[in-house]
């Protein structure tokens, strides 16, 4: 033991002084006692929860199981909607992780079964949001930025073009996509020592969001954004679901003597295409709603016929000379067709797992994510001609999120019969590059560990396990300042970008995760 555990002092030292957890596929989601032991479960882990991690290892179980496991996610989240001196936190936020699975062990060297559960969640929400922009002075209503232009007319003040836009009220600003899967494992031993497996998923997705975001940025290069007096931001609801492309996961397990195991598993990359409807606020501009006020009742009339000659508008919605303009407005604004495109990355991992003593496990795994080859941007289509030819039809922002490397270590000690107590750690470099985060995206964390406790239990023909988790990330970027001290914006976070990143400030995560699992054997 001594030995195995100055390897493993060695291994961690020369691991990445950067690595910090910080991508949305948390290790040990699933299975409270995969959970207690930080993730590593890919060479030991039996239970119909192998589905997610190593389909081969399901043929070693003595009989056929049922497994129902849930998972409580309590997450909160702080950031900032406008420059660094206006960091704020969410408030918790729960999230139910449901996983079902059963596995039939039809003879010594088969099992097949099914499973349903989260693969991925992503997003969170924040309430009392009430300034938007960069940290410039603010525009609460239009007349702060309207002035005598000294001949009898007025002009925007031209000071004001990157204000931001502070409201009297306060809005939820909210972002979640959950990915779900059904899975098909068959597992197989080919000899008393080798085992292969192959689970089909078939994901299934859903998206909502509620954000606010400057329109006047879709108009301009955005390399080169012109700011839009605090004039321009716009409140965006959507809601989507939507079926993906199959895809598999593949195991393999070898017993090099009857107490050290090893395993790999390769995860293809699957794309859930969700479609559905999107809104967009026009009374939360703060020049749209008093002009909809002053004017929104006033007919249509004869422009009737001139509005719907516009190319894109007739296709979209058949204006009468009867409507006034709020139900134009309203028409062309809401039930827009949209759609969004996320990916499940593809993913390496290996593992071991050495039976130390005949009460103690010890378990490692590592795992490779390819994120940067499936989450390249984040992007609300709205699929009507009238958005495509004015340049609104693509909401959202650059991600480029990169390969993501997690470690995970675990320690099972059978301390009394049919009882274990569990210890688990892991780490994992940040998929989020600091040019692309926001209030929404996981930090990207410079260093973080990350802790697992869980128990177990055997009664009668039931496996019961608890498994616990802990994390916290934070990360600042630091605020750039010209030659005379003055602050500057960052590339990605400037007035007048439909979406602001990369934004100056702190940006916090703090989770909790509980596991409940219930194993019956047959």
């Amino acid at each position: 033991m001594t030995r195995l555990f100055v390897a493993l002092g060695m291994l961690l030292s020369l691991l990445h002084p950067t690595l910090g957890l910080g991508n949305p596929e948390a290790p040990g989601m699933y299975d409270a006692r995969n959970m207690g032991m930080g993730g590593a479960g890919l060479a030991h882990l039996t239970s119909p929860a192998a589905v997610l991690h190593n389909p081969a290892n399901l043929v070693q179980n003595p009989t056929s199981q049922n497994q129902s496991a849930f998972t409580l996610l309590g997450v909160k989240l702080g950031g900032s909607f406008a420059g660094p001196d206006h960091y704020q936190e969410s408030d918790w936020i729960a999230v139910p992780l449901p996983f079902w699975g059963y596995i039939n062990k039809h003879s010594n060297d088969l099992a097949y079964g099914a499973s349903f559960y989260l693969s991925l969640g992503f997003g969170g929400g924040y309430d009392g949001v009430k300034r938007y922009g960069t940290g410039k002075k603010c525009t609460t209503k239009p007349s702060d930025v309207i002035i005598d232009d000294g001949n009898g007319g007025v002009m925007l003040d031209p000071t004001a073009i990157d204000n931001d836009q502070c409201l009297s009220y306060s809005r939820e600003e909210m972002v979640n996509m959950a990915l779900f899967e059904l899975a098909f494992p068959v597992s197989y031993r080919v000899n008393d020592r080798l085992r292969v497996g192959i689970s089909f998923r078939f994901p299934f997705g859903m998206f909502e969001q509620q954000t606010t975001e400057d329109f006047a940025g879709a108009f301009t290069d955005p390399d080169t954004p012109v700011g839009s007096y605090g004039l321009g931001f716009t409140q965006v609801q959507s809601k989507m679901y939507g079926v993906g492309d199959p895809g598999i996961l593949l195991g393999v397990s070898y017993d090099v003597t009857e107490y050290f195991t090893v395993a790999a598993a390769y995860r293809t990359k699957t794309t859930t295409t969700m479609k559905g409807k999107t809104d967009v606020v026009l009374e939360s501009n703060m020049l749209l709603d008093p002009a909809l006020d002053m004017l929104g009742g006033l007919p249509v009339g004869g422009y009737a016929d001139l509005v719907n000659s516009i190319p894109g508008v007739s296709q979209l919605v058949s204006i009468l000379s009867s409507d006034n303009i709020y139900n134009v407005a309203d028409k062309i604004a809401t039930d827009i067709d949209s759609q969004i495109s996320w990916s499940t990355a593809e993913a390496i991992e290996l593992g071991i797992a050495l039976q130390v003593t005949p009460t103690i496990l010890f378990a490692m795994d590592w795992r490779r994510a390819y994120f940067s080859d499936s989450n390249k941007d984040f992007i609300v289509e709205l699929k009507e001609p009238i958005f495509e030819a004015s340049g609104l039809d693509r909401l959202g922002q650059k991600l480029d999120w990169e390969d993501a490397d997690v470690w995970s270590l675990g320690v099972e000690w059978n301390f009394k019969r049919n009882q274990y107590l569990r210890f688990g750690y892991s780490m994992g470099n940040s998929a989020t590059p600091e040019a692309y985060t926001n209030a929404f995206t996981p930090p990207p964390a410079d260093q973080q560990d990350s802790f697992y406790i869980g128990y177990g239990t055997k009664k009668g023909r039931w496996l019961l396990d608890i498994g616990f988790n802990y994390a916290t990330v934070e990360y600042e970027i630091d605020q750039p300042y010209d030659s005379e001290g003055n602050p500057v914006d960052t590339p990605t976070c400037r007035a007048g970008q439909l979406v602001k990143s990369g934004c100056p400030g702190l940006q916090t995560v703090e989770s909790v995760f509980l596991g409940l699992s219930a194993n019956y054997q047959y």
